[in-house]
């Protein structure tokens, strides 16, 4: 383990990182918000990534040898399932053709570069910025409207969390995905790391201060 100012920062800022990413899906369950098909894949998804980053804490030796293999997979539903949230919040067609148009991307690369980072660097980096430009469309259409649900209301510090995460992850892509090392590489960690804990403090906030289920918000 390395030691100094700037590791030591960043293993504490990994571990706050693991436990926000746990808080949208407490959240979720403690208000019962499950019935809501948009909340359930946006509490997952932040719940994948943090299981995935628990190894990288603890600095287990057996995830050194499968932490690609991990990753290249994992980063081929990252881009899925922030469409499937839209498609559940926004309740239109466009993001399921959207999605399938994706899957076919990523089964078009892996058959013509192979399942390995060549790929997926493509895959992750088409999606990131879909997903970015997704969510600014989406703050965009919330600030357009006058009057909000409940579901709107917290969706939309979702959608900022997404920016928060998708418009750093520019700086990260190189570095993790491009396999650049050098010096930079602890501020990047630091960027990476600040870049999830902005993201989910701002969606499990929106989350605890506004979604109720379109049960509670009709008065069934």
């Amino acid at each position: 383990m390395k030691t100094g100012l700037l590791p030591g920062i960043n293993q504490l800022l990994s571990i706050l990182a693991v436990i926000l990413s746990f808080l949208p899906l407490i959240i979720c369950s403690w208000k019962r918000l499950f019935t809501d098909k948009a909340y359930l894949i946006l509490s997952l998804f932040w719940t994948i990534n943090g299981i995935l980053y628990i190894p990288e804490i603890f600095h287990w030796q057996w995830y050194n040898s499968t932490t690609d293999l991990i990753t290249l997979y994992y980063n081929l539903i990252d881009a899925p399932l922030i469409f499937l949230i839209f498609y559940f919040a926004f309740e239109k067609k466009i993001f399921l053709h959207l999605l399938f148009a994706f899957i076919i991307f990523e089964v078009i690369m892996i058959a013509w570069k192979g399942f390995n980072f060549e790929s997926d660097n493509f895959i992750i980096g088409v999606g990131s910025l879909i997903c970015l430009v997704l969510n600014i469309w989406a703050i965009s259409k919330y600030f357009m409207k006058v009057e909000h649900t409940e579901t709107e209301n917290s969706l939309v510090f979702a959608f900022a969390g997404f920016i928060f995460y998708y418009g750093l992850f520019a700086v990260v892509f190189q570095y993790n995905y491009l396999r650049i090392s050098g010096p930079q590489k602890p501020y990047v960690t630091l960027i990476n790391y600040s870049a999830i804990i902005l993201a989910t403090g701002l969606i499990s906030y929106g989350l605890l201060k506004y979604a109720a289920t379109r049960y509670r918000e009709e008065h069934f």
